[in-house]
């Protein structure tokens, strides 16, 4: 371990000091080729952990978005591209990592570095957490086999809402002991409440997400048409890139909705993009915590979601938001249009305090400090 030091700093909302008593070596897995909200929160823990005093080291794809922007941060990168979570031929390079970095706590984000990180961490007598930001959720020989991989590998598992912990502990009937939930965490500062200018006559609603086949897109193209009955006059924002992105627009294109949707591309000004909107849409039919949700709360935004997230548990259907059934055109319409109709914006208010209280960075990197001070005792 490195030397203790005590780090105390009160963050800018006049929460209680932050303490740390030692300061760690910390290597963190993933393999995520695009920007997400696990890539997200990589970078926004790894740069608040190096505030205080931590060492922090991710290993990731060549060409990752996070390969690019943590060394603008000063972060140290390795790139690895494991190809497959059972090539064994490069534990070797990871054990070099390990020994070289002195590493004290290993995190592994990615099912593409579950079993190469964990068996490199073992063989290098490091302590080991498993985060998962969506449930993977298993069945037959493939279940026996990850049953494995959470008893004997690792240390702590890490489940990023109250949902994905449920589906482990009953999926992999692992001890809740074992299991630690750490929200996504938000930098409150970048996202502050703010209200649409009044010279903005139309309703704006925003979809921020990966425009790909299991976020539920398609379902919230065919709710527009719905919304519009309703709810005049109507533009929506669809934010990002994906692999369906030309699909989606043909069928824009097909339900006649080009004069009210704008497909904006991938943005890095998403605060700004919020601070125009008056509320958001997160239609995936499973998430574990959506960053996205999480931003547009903070921006004082209330969302609709699904009942497949994980924003069931901290949303209150009606008051801070709406919850609505997955892979449903009508549900999704539906709650959007009660969601317009009532005090949407004290329904974001709610929404903010809510992020606030539970999802503040300098919070969950607490509780995370505490998890690696408690396993690695």
């Amino acid at each position: 371990m490195s030397a203790l030091f005590i780090y105390i700093r009160y963050n800018e909302f006049f929460e209680p000091p932050i303490i740390q008593v030692r300061s760690m070596n910390i290597l963190i897995f993933d393999a995520t080729p695009h920007w997400s909200g696990g890539a997200t929160r990589i970078f926004l823990f790894s740069k608040e952990l190096t505030q205080r005093g931590h060492s922090v080291t991710v290993c990731c794809l060549p060409g990752s978005g996070l390969s690019k922007r943590l060394p603008e941060e000063n972060i140290p990168v390795c790139t690895v591209n494991p190809k497959s979570d059972v090539n064994l031929l490069i534990i070797p390079k990871l054990i070099t990592l390990i020994v070289k970095n002195r590493i004290d706590v290993i995190e592994i984000c990615s099912p593409k570095f579950y079993w190469v990180a964990s068996l490199a961490g073992r063989l290098t007598n490091r302590k080991i957490i498993l985060t998962r930001n969506v449930p993977y959720r298993k069945k037959g020989v493939k279940k026996e086999i990850n049953k494995l991989l959470y008893d004997k590998l690792v240390d702590n598992v890490v489940a990023i809402s109250d949902k994905i912990k449920r589906e482990l502990m009953a999926d992999f009937s692992i001890p809740e002991h074992k299991i630690t939930v750490i929200y996504d965490g938000i930098d409150l500062l970048r996202f502050s409440k703010q209200t649409k200018s009044v010279e903005h006559e139309k309703f704006v609603i925003a979809v921020i997400s990966r425009l790909d086949e299991n976020k539920g897109l398609e379902c919230c193209i065919n709710a527009i048409p719905i919304i519009a009955q309703k709810i005049t006059p109507l533009r929506v924002l669809i934010v990002g890139t994906g692999t369906i992105e030309h699909k989606l627009k043909e069928l824009t294109k097909k339900l006649n909705l080009m004069d009210s949707v704008i497909f904006t591309g991938f943005r890095k000004d998403i605060p700004e993009i919020l601070a125009g909107v008056d509320i958001t849409i997160m239609p995936s039919p499973e998430e574990g915590m959506s960053m996205s949700a999480l931003e547009s709360m903070a921006s004082g935004k209330a969302v609709v979601a699904t009942s497949g997230s994980g924003l069931t548990d901290i949303i209150t259907n009606n008051k801070s938001g709406m919850i609505v059934k997955p892979d449903n055109s009508n549900e999704l319409a539906n709650g959007a249009i009660t969601l317009l109709q009532s005090d949407y914006r004290q329904a974001g208010e709610d929404a903010r305090k809510i992020v606030e209280e539970k999802f503040s960075l300098q919070k969950v990197v607490t509780q995370y400090e505490l998890l690696l001070e408690h396993i690695t005792k």
